[in-house]
């Protein structure tokens, strides 16, 4: 850390008179970064001695359950006033794995480094950042300029403070980074990565490396070499539409929900409610990658508060908001994961992939173009539940409609997958 002379002279001139600080501590670090069971690790306290004599007369660690506590005893015999630049390395040795807080019992010292300098995290050993799980890192559902990850940690232990991740290809080229937000990374937790400008991440399965640093990206903490796709698994992503009250009074009553696509077919519909003791209310389903609209329309007349409805995925993480109107309903436009909706990962319209879909009255009947046989026939509904299967030998079969929810179904045989849109009759 630099500062002016002038003002490092008074520091020093205030400090001797009030406090007598002949060692002052401007920075910590520990090595080596990550640390495993299997390291001898130090910790350097850099900053500056008070003048051209003093010096540190001793430095020494001890270790109690987490706390690293570092005594340590400056002298100034006499010299020429300046800031002299100093390191003083103290050896810890080797430590279990977990996060460990820095302490100081100083004499003649002072403590001026930055608050997260004062912990560290040691790994357990082997696996770097075993106590993590990658459980996901894809496109941003709302937008294609961020990437989300999800982690678990399965040690909060192992708090890692004040994480940030960074995306690599396999190049080593940065793709997203993100800005350090947290203070720990919790049992669940979600990081949104923003895309560097002029870059475009690929479609698809490819390679690359996920590193985690913490102290504000001080240290290389963790790092996953492995293949990634951005784009959801099959058969469709959980989508979350959402009503919220941002206002100071409470809105009462009901509001009709829907969502369709930019044909105008509709995909899902449902009931929010509001009203004392409840300003939230959301619905889960399952919907394929591409642009949508959402309506949502009061069925009462207005009592207060602002209602506000919008969408959203797991981990709170949030997409558009459209204020609800007591007129003519505002269709609120939004992007659904749309980078994946023409890639490998995206759910085919009813007909392709060699299979045509058509509602006749109170029969769904599903047809192998090609003539061979459907084999396994599954539907599954909005929110991913498996609502009928059947074995077909023949490549066409019919199926009741009556028992089947309406609205958006997945189609799923051993040939493909089709998107089907059920009406009542």
């Amino acid at each position: 850390m630099m500062r002016p002379l002038p003002f490092l002279a008074a520091l020093v001139c205030t400090l001797a008179t009030n406090a007598q600080t002949y060692f002052y501590i401007d920075a910590i670090g520990v090595n080596p970064q990550p640390a495993t069971p299997a390291d001898n690790i130090s910790i350097d306290l850099i900053g500056g001695l008070s003048s051209t004599g003093a010096y540190v007369v001793s430095a020494s660690a001890q270790v109690t359950g987490n706390v690293v506590t570092v005594s340590i005893v400056a002298a100034d015999p006499g010299g020429f006033t300046v800031i002299v630049p100093h390191t003083e390395t103290v050896a810890v040795g080797q430590l279990p794995a977990g996060t460990y807080t820095i302490a100081f019992n100083a004499q003649f010292v002072g403590d001026f480094a930055p608050q997260p300098e004062h912990t560290f995290v040691v790994g357990g050993g082997g696996v770097p950042c075993d106590s993590l799980d990658v459980i996901s890192v894809q496109w941003h559902a709302f937008t294609d300029t961020a990437i989300v990850v999800h982690v678990q940690n399965l040690n909060t232990d192992s708090s890692y403070s004040y994480p940030n991740f960074i995306f690599f290809d396999d190049q080593g080229d940065t793709i997203a980074v993100e800005e350090p937000n947290f203070f720990v990374i919790t049992q669940d937790s979600w990081h949104v990565l923003r895309i560097k400008d002029g870059v475009t991440p690929p479609l698809g399965n490819f390679n690359g490396t996920l590193e985690l640093w913490t102290g504000f990206t001080t240290y290389l903490s963790c790092s996953w070499s492995m293949s990634f796709n951005l784009c959801p698994p099959p058969p469709c992503p959980v989508f979350i539409p959402t009503i919220m009250n941002l206002g100071g009074a409470i809105p009462i009553g009901t509001y009709d929900w829907i969502v369709f696509d930019t044909n105008g077919t509709t995909l899902a519909n449902g009931v929010f409610e509001l009203g004392i003791g409840q300003e939230f209310d959301a619905d889960t389903l399952c919907l394929p990658p591409g642009s949508y609209f959402m309506d949502v329309s009061p069925n009462d007349p207005p009592t207060g508060g602002a209602p506000y409805f919008g969408v959203s995925v797991e981990g709170m993480i949030a997409g558009p908001s459209y204020p609800v109107v007591w007129s003519l309903p505002v269709a609120m436009p939004f992007d659904f994961y749309l980078p994946c909706a023409d890639g490998p990962n995206s759910v085919p319209e009813t007909g392709s992939q060699g299979l045509l879909v058509q509602q006749y009255m109170d029969r769904l009947v599903v047809r192998r173009v090609d003539g061979g046989a459907l084999g396994t026939v599954e539907l599954f509904d909005a929110q991913g539940k498996l609502v009928h299967q059947v074995s077909a030998a023949t490549n066409e079969i019919a199926l009741g409609t009556t028992h089947l929810p309406q609205g958006l179904l997945l189609l799923r045989t051993t040939h493909g997958v089709a998107r089907v849109v059920l009406v009542g009759n």
